[in-house]
C-alpha cells in the first residue's frame, strides 16, 4: 500500500465528513439551543452561563471550518487542519460533559458526539486515543470535588463516560481498518478502471472513446481535411507462400508493432490493418503523416536488416474532405468513409514498391521541410488522370560558414 497517498486520501475524506457534520451543527444547534435554553431561563438555572459560552464556541468553530473549507481550498487534505479540527471537537465534547454532567448528571450529548465523531471521521495517524483518555480525566475532576472525594461514588458516576470512551477507542479501530479497506478497493477499482481505459483508447482514438463513455454512442464526423495513409508489403503474398502461418503472422505482428509505435510517436490514428496493408490518418496534420510515411519506410528497412529479408512497401497518401465514426453497436470498429479514403488506396497501388506517392493536394498542403519529385499525371484506377509526386527524404541544406580571417604574419 503506498502509505503517503493513503494519508492524502484519508485526510482530505476526514476533513470533507467534518465540513458535512460542521454544515449539519451550524444548521441545527440554533434552533436546538433555543428549545434548550428557554426553559432555562425561565427557571434562571445557575449553569446557563456555561451552557451559552459551549453553544456559541461550539457554532463558531462550526462556521469557522466551513469558511476555512469554503474560502482557503488548499486546506482540503491537510492533516494538520484535520487534527486540529478533532482535537477542538474532542475538547468540545468534554466541555458539554463536564456542563451536562454537573447540571443533570447526563453524558447523552457527550455520548453522542464522541461515538459519532469516532464512528464517521478517520486520521492518518491515530492521535485521538490520547484525548479520549484526556476526556475521562477532565470529566473526573468536577465528579470528584462534586462528590468530595469520596471513590466509589465518583466511579459509579463515571460508569458511562467510561464505557463511551472504550467504544469511541473501539470505533477508531474499526473506522481506520475499514478505512484502509475502502482505500484497497477504491485503489483495485481504480486500476480496472484504467486498464479498461487503455483497451478502449487502444480501439478507438481518445475523444471518440470519451464520447461513447459519456454519451453511450459515436455520432458520425465530418473531417474537412483529413489525411489518409495506405501502406503495403509489395509481392507479399508470393513471399507469404514460402512461409508457414505461424511465422507469417510473427513477421507481420513485428513489423505492424514497429509501426504503431511509430504512430503513436507522430500522434496520428492507426485505424486497421488489412492483411499485409497498414491504414493510418490525421486530421489536419498531414505533416506529421508524412513524416510517419518516411519513417514507416525506414522502420521496414531497418527490419530487412535485422532479418536478412528483402520486403518493400507501397505507400500512398491523399487529403481531402472524408467521414469518421462507427457503425452499429456491437464490435464496433472506428473508420472513416469517403472519396478521399477511395483516392488514397489507388494512390498507394499506382506507386512502386520501396516509394511513397502522393497527390498534388498533399504536395500543396506540405511545403516546407519535405521534399516532392513531381512524377505528372498519373492514371488511377476508376479515378482518371491525377497529378502526383514522389515524397523522399529532405535533402539537408549546408550550414553557412563564416569567412576564415587571414592568419597574421
Amino acid at each position: 500500500m503506498d502509505e503517503a497517498a493513503f494519508r492524502r486520501w484519508l485526510a482530505h475524506k476526514s476533513w470533507a465528513a467534518s465540513v458535512r457534520y460542521c454544515k449539519g451543527v451550524a444548521l441545527l444547534l440554533p434552533a436546538a439551543s433555543l428549545a434548550t435554553d428557554w426553559p432555562l431561563v425561565q427557571r434562571g438555572a445557575d449553569s446557563l452561563g456555561w451552557l451559552l459560552a459551549w453553544q456559541l464556541t461550539s457554532f463558531t468553530v462550526c462556521l469557522a471550518v466551513i469558511a476555512l473549507d469554503r474560502w482557503w481550498p488548499a486546506i482540503r487534505g491537510r492533516e494538520a487542519a484535520l487534527y486540529t479540527f478533532c482535537t477542538l471537537f474532542i475538547g468540545q465534547c468534554a466541555w458539554i460533559g463536564i456542563v451536562d454532567g454537573h447540571w443533570r448528571g447526563d453524558y447523552s450529548i457527550f455520548a453522542a458526539g464522541l461515538t459519532f465523531g469516532a464512528a464517521v471521521v478517520g486520521t492518518p495517524v491515530r492521535m485521538r486515543q490520547p484525548l479520549y483518555a484526556a476526556t475521562l480525566l477532565a470529566l473526573a475532576i468536577p465528579v470528584w470535588h462534586r462528590e468530595g472525594g469520596d471513590a466509589a461514588l465518583v466511579a459509579a458516576a463515571l460508569v458511562n463516560p467510561f464505557c463511551v470512551v472504550v467504544l469511541c477507542l473501539w470505533l477508531d479501530r474499526v473506522t481506520f481498518s475499514r478505512d484502509v479497506a475502502l482505500w484497497q478497493q477504491t485503489q483495485r477499482a481504480l486500476a480496472e478502471r484504467e486498464r479498461a481505459d487503455d483497451l478502449l483508447h487502444n480501439v478507438l482514438p481518445r475523444t471518440v472513446a470519451e464520447e461513447l463513455k459519456r454519451e453511450r454512442r459515436i455520432r458520425a464526423r465530418k473531417c474537412e481535411q483529413l489525411g489518409v495513409l495506405f501502406a503495403d508489403i509489395a509481392g507479399f503474398t508470393q513471399y507469404a507462400n514460402r512461409l508457414p502461418p505461424d511465422a507469417l503472422v510473427l513477421m507481420l505482428d513485428e513489423i505492424f508493432t514497429g509501426f504503431d509505435d511509430l504512430v503513436e510517436r507522430h500522434g496520428v490514428e492507426k485505424i486497421k490493418t488489412i492483411g499485409d496493408a497498414y491504414m493510418a490518418v490525421a486530421e489536419h496534420r498531414i505533416d506529421a503523416l508524412c513524416a510517419l510515411a518516411l519513417d514507416l519506410r525506414r522502420s521496414l528497412d531497418a527490419y530487412n536488416a535485422r532479418n536478412g529479408t528483402q520486403l518493400a512497401m507501397r505507400i500512398g497518401l491523399h487529403v481531402g474532405p472524408a467521414v469518421a465514426g462507427v457503425l452499429g453497436t456491437k464490435r464496433f470498429l472506428y473508420d472513416v468513409w469517403g472519396d478521399t479514403v477511395n483516392i488514397a488506396s489507388r494512390v498507394e497501388s499506382a506507386g512502386r514498391a520501396g516509394s511513397i506517392h502522393a497527390t498534388h493536394a498533399v504536395a500543396e498542403t506540405v511545403q516546407a521541410g519535405f521534399r516532392f519529385i513531381p512524377r505528372g499525371e498519373v492514371e488511377l484506377q476508376g479515378r482518371g488522370h491525377m497529378r502526383t509526386y514522389w515524397l523522399e527524404d529532405p535533402v539537408p541544406v549546408p550550414q553557412a560558414t563564416a569567412p576564415r580571417e587571414p592568419a597574421c604574419a
